[in-house]
């Protein structure tokens, strides 16, 4: 650790309560510990990568999922970073923040990498309506953005939209897509860009709570996409393809910031695109001979359920090489069925990686070796439940079976008893914490809520800073294996059940059900914590020739529970599809169900198809 203390940048973002000051001060004297990205910054890597390669091919967009528009080069990347940059320094100074409405696309690309060349810190975020704007507004009250970089078209709409949102009334909108590539011509790299300055503002999906800014720096880049190209064996041959949403860590990182930093080829598609069509992420592996991509859970049981088999019969998945699997809970049997469903199109099953991460971390945390199978294991499901891991045969009474996310490779991982901050022994379940260079330096203007979550030191040692995750797992030989979260945990009787397994277990529970709309929580009552179901039933459950269907749905949930966990559930809803709080990503919002089901809230409030 240092000893001095050290100044960073952005100059107007008060650091002194900042826990991982010292260890980030250590990144922004040196590019990374791993070695192989030779840059400071992202500036850095993307102005070389301009003057080395410049016809390289870096992002391919394809606006329907099928159809492609020009490709941007490295030349051209770096044209109209900087002239978008050079505009905005006439508006803001470095180190103020710039919020971004944009759909998916080049436009977007183009505006973020301005942002960091003018030492702008960038706000991802996506204009929508209803509870969206409601987040828009949030973010807005937080990170007090001094422009807003959007498109024209959408600034026709957005600026009336966002007319509620105070913050944004007296900010400069700039449009990205009038910005002539010539105006670059004067730029200059910022002063005091470092390895230690903020690049961008990840706002958490809120699936847990109010969003907050997680503050991401140059170094954190580098070092995260150095432990990612080495987990997942990425290099200048890869061709990533996929269409996750480019506001979220996992989207931007894995999708465009690590692909202009190494030089590889990304295509891209609307996230909107991908869920009408499923297979159209698969043609465009197929198409464009993509060897890499990310994805939550859903998507691999969407493909193995929506693709028909006329479809699968065109695929050519074999120079698929790795697809990591990671931002939601991973189940085997979804891999399972999608490794049978596309073997007939040349899908390896070793090309799945599960990982484990977080916007806290950057992104990636760990990954399961590429070079070994995946880690299927089967544990006892009530010793889980009273925190200890015991392998026991598949198919066993009560076995509950989890998917290893392996070794981390350049961050430390502990598992630490949450209460009394001591290190586990292998096999116990505890909150998994991480310490390393990828680790954000804290979220925005939070210093009290910094210091809880990143500041954690073991009581018996001293030893930190580490990051706390909120997330619960256990280590084995083999590597990490996550169980939940702290705050979705159940506790009924004494024993703690995870809201996973009961969902999992919901949604075989009726063929009404849709799979992967499932959300288990808690609420209190009379002092003691009971448990909620909400489905969405499809669409022609409810409203048809069989009346009494709803109550069969409500019972079939009650008994499976019943049956699979000991656990009497509360309250049944039934909820029509698309009622459930997802994140743009597709991730459910347990908290966010939970606040519409106290509140009360249409469809929530009795009278649509609730039993």
């Amino acid at each position: 650790m240092l000893d001095e203390p050290v100044s960073l940048s952005p100059r107007d973002v008060d650091m002194s309560d900042t826990p991982n000051k010292q260890r980030h001060a250590m990144s922004s004297r040196r590019a990374t510990t791993l070695g192989a990205v030779n840059f400071e910054t992202v500036v850095d890597a993307l102005r070389a990568n301009s003057a080395h390669t410049p016809d390289r091919k870096l992002f391919t967009f394809l606006p329907d999922g099928e159809e492609e528009e020009p490709s941007l080069t490295s030349s051209m990347l770096d044209a109209k970073a900087r002239a978008v940059a050079a505009i905005l320094r006439t508006h803001v100074e470095p180190g103020s923040r710039a919020l971004l409405l944009f759909a998916p696309g080049q436009d977007f690309i183009i505006a973020f990498f301005g942002c960091l060349y003018a030492g702008v810190v960038a706000v991802p975020a996506y204009p929508q309506r209803g509870r969206g704007m409601l987040r828009l507004a949030g973010i807005a009250e937080d990170a007090q953005p001094a422009a807003v970089l959007t498109t024209s078209s959408i600034r026709t709409f957005a600026e009336a939209a966002t007319g509620s949102i105070p913050e944004l009334q007296e900010t400069a909108w700039l449009t990205v897509d009038t910005i002539p590539d010539g105006y670059g011509a004067g730029w200059s790299p910022p002063a005091l860009l470092e390895a230690s300055s903020v690049a961008f503002l990840q706002y958490t999906s809120g699936s847990t709570g109010q969003p907050k800014g997680v503050m991401v720096t140059h170094g954190n880049l580098i070092h995260n996409i150095e432990l990612i190209c080495r987990s997942l064996d990425l290099d200048e041959s890869t061709v990533n393809v996929g269409w996750l949403p480019p506001y979220h860590d996992m989207g931007l990182i894995s999708m465009i910031i690590l692909p202009a930093v190494m030089r590889i080829h990304s295509v891209l598609m609307p996230t909107m695109a991908f869920l009408q069509r499923p297979v159209r992420w698969l043609h465009a592996i197929s198409k464009y001979r993509g060897t890499a991509s990310a994805a939550p859970n859903f998507a691999f049981e969407l493909c193995a359920r929506k693709v028909p088999e006329e479809d699968r019969k065109s695929l050519d998945l074999s120079s698929w090489a790795v697809v990591a699997n990671g931002a939601e809970p991973i189940r085997a049997e979804s891999l399972q069925r999608f490794c049978y469903a596309f073997a007939s199109s040349g899908f390896r099953p070793e090309a799945i990686v599960p990982v484990y991460g977080l916007a806290e971390s950057t992104l990636m945390v760990s990954g399961a070796p590429t070079a070994q199978p995946r880690i299927f294991r089967a544990f006892d499901g009530g010793e889980l439940e009273r925190g200890v891991a015991r392998g026991v045969p598949e198919g066993s009474p009560d076995a509950r079976v989890l998917v290893g996310c392996g070794i981390s490779q350049g961050l430390e991982v502990a598992i630490v008893d949450p209460q009394e901050r001591v290190r586990c022994r292998l096999g116990q379940v505890g909150e998994i914490w991480v310490a390393g260079e990828s680790v954000a330096v804290g979220y925005w203007q939070r210093p009290d809520v910094s210091r809880e979550v990143f500041a954690a030191t073991l009581s018996d040692s001293d030893e930190g800073p580490f990051m706390r995750t909120g997330d619960l797992g256990f280590q084995t030989e083999e590597g990490l294996f996550v169980t939940g979260r702290i705050k979705d945990v159940i506790i009924v009787a004494g024993r703690n059940h995870y809201p996973q397994d009961i969902e999992r277990t919901t949604e075989c529970a009726h063929s009404a059900i849709r799979p992967g709309c499932v959300a288990v929580f808690s609420v209190e009552t009379d002092g003691e914590e009971a448990v909620v179901v909400a489905v969405e039933v499809r669409r022609e459950t409810g409203g048809g020739k069989d009346s009494a269907e709803p109550e069969s749905v409500a019972r079939a949930v009650r008994r499976a529970v019943m049956q699979e966990h000991r656990l009497a559930v509360r309250d049944v809803v039934l909820l029509p599809a698309g009622s459930l709080p997802k994140t743009s990503s597709g991730k459910l919002q347990r908290g966010e169900s939970r606040k519409d089901y106290l509140a009360g809230q249409s469809p929530w409030n009795g009278k649509g198809l609730r039993p």
